[in-house]
């Protein structure tokens, strides 16, 4: 078996890795990567679609493999039929996900269930690069490119063996992956993951698994290999519900949308204290998609103690005018301040021109962890420029979604692969401090084999 990182060595994001055995070939995940990206572009200097691929194939943020790409984007103006048999995702975070709509159409992408839905949602109410979707819909002629799954399925191919296995991650729908290769070679690949959620037991599977497969190697994410923390969500809801009880004013949440584990919390904490929680029409979109899920057992939107907030809009979209006509809505700015937890992140701010919190009785949440770069740092400063303007306390609650340096050490401990070959992680070299298995530090596009 030859693995080739495209992409997910050296940085955080951007996974993108080849597998490829005598006649069958796949790849784990198509992500994009904003570091290269940002490198070149950023703000109005933006890639031109009009000239398909080319900005992106130019500065080498794409890998330039013929087949690989939908027709309109042919290489050299040469259409060339896939060499790739099938494409899996362990997610639906753009780093994992976020080229897929770029893939040639013959190529299945095989995700989770929840992982479709996620990506749906945010197919249905923003605008996807290049005008593609990433999961097109079946018609008479064609089938849909997507393929889904959940744990305990095993999909087949001709010399490999896929099994996804359920993580825990910062959104549901978290797969790692056992590839076998004409049951001589066995790899597995973690995706994103942690042990300190609510759903440890999901990772808790994937490690027995992985340990019971006697791997010959280990693709295992690093974003926190440099940190040791004992925060957990169960601490974060505590702490969020205790200090929502001390606010006067308007309690402000600012957490990311998809992260329905942090959702959770917000609404129990919310609850708790007797108010509710005052959603944005996307977040409203998603939980409606995911209401039919069991496992995710998700409050429905006509709970009373979860709104939905109409912002003022000169034109609604259909998804849109659909909340409107199937819930009640919180339309005016002019709500009552003490009764409700609003959902306001770093692209609604201008809601607070309207609402106007009360100063100096109101609290700013912020459930993100600290910003990773140079543009994360500066869009954190350009949010605190707006919380001292409404003169609103801070606090910041939060658990990674990735696992911390001594849970990292425990999961390689416990699976015991023949090598391990650390990904999604600046620091690399760092696992050598940590784990006494034998370490490979990857290079993107360079070949290993496995």
């Amino acid at each position: 078996m030859k693995l080739v990182p495209l992409g997910g060595v050296n940085e955080v994001g951007g996974n993108s890795f080849f597998l490829e055995s005598n006649s069958t070939s796949i790849l784990l995940d198509f992500g994009r990567s904003f570091k290269r990206e940002g490198t070149y572009f950023e703000g109005f200097l933006l890639p031109r679609t009009h000239q398909g691929l080319k900005d992106l194939l130019e500065f080498d943020i794409l890998p330039r493999i013929p087949g690989l790409y939908a027709q309109e984007f042919a290489i050299d103006n040469k259409f060339t039929k896939p060499r790739i048999d099938a494409c899996f995702l362990s997610h639906a975070h753009l780093d994992h996900f976020g080229n897929m709509n770029l893939l040639h159409d013959d190529i299945p992408v095989y995700m989770g269930e929840t992982a479709a839905t996620l990506i749906q949602s945010i197919q249905d109410t923003t605008r996807t690069r290049f005008s593609r979707p990433y999961i097109r819909q079946a018609t008479d002629d064609y089938p849909s490119n997507v393929r889904t799954f959940r744990t305990g399925d095993i999909i087949q191919l001709p010399e490999f063996e896929v099994t996804p296995i359920h993580v825990d991650h910062s959104l549901p729908g978290s797969y790692g992956f056992i590839v076998e290769v004409n049951k001589e070679r066995v790899m597995g690949y973690t995706g994103d993951l942690r042990l300190h959620g609510w759903r440890k037991d999901l990772t808790r599977d994937f490690i027995e698994t992985a340990k019971n497969k006697n791997l010959n190697a280990l693709l295992i994410e690093g974003t926190n290999i440099n940190e040791d923390f004992d925060i957990n969500e169960k601490r974060v809801q505590e702490e969020l519900s205790e200090s929502i009880a001390k606010t006067n004013g308007l309690a402000i949440a600012n957490y990311s949308l998809r992260d329905i584990d942090r959702f959770r919390s917000f609404y129990f904490s919310a609850k708790k204290n007797g108010r509710k929680l005052l959603i944005n029409k996307k977040q409203a979109y998603l939980i409606q998609l995911l209401q039919d899920d069991p496992h995710l057992e998700i409050p429905p939107l006509d709970d009373p103690y979860i709104k939905i907030y109409r912002r003022p809009k000169r034109k609604y979209y259909r998804w849109e005018q659909e909340l409107f006509e199937n819930y009640s809505m919180v339309e005016s700015p002019d709500f009552d301040q003490t009764e409700y937890v609003f959902h306001c992140d770093f692209w609604n701010l201008t809601d607070l021109i309207d609402i106007q919190p009360q100063p100096k009785e109101s609290t700013y949440f912020y459930s993100h962890g600290e910003p990773f770069d140079e543009e994360g740092m500066i869009d954190y400063n350009r949010m605190m420029e707006w919380i001292n303007h409404f003169h609103l306390d801070f606090k910041q609650y939060h658990a990674s979604g990735h696992a911390p340096r001594s849970d990292l050490k425990r999961i390689v401990d416990e699976i015991q692969p023949q090598l391990v070959i650390p990904i999604h992680t600046e620091h690399p070299e760092k696992y050598r401090e940590i784990v006494d298995v034998p370490i490979l530090l990857p290079m993107r596009k360079k070949s290993i084999s496995i």
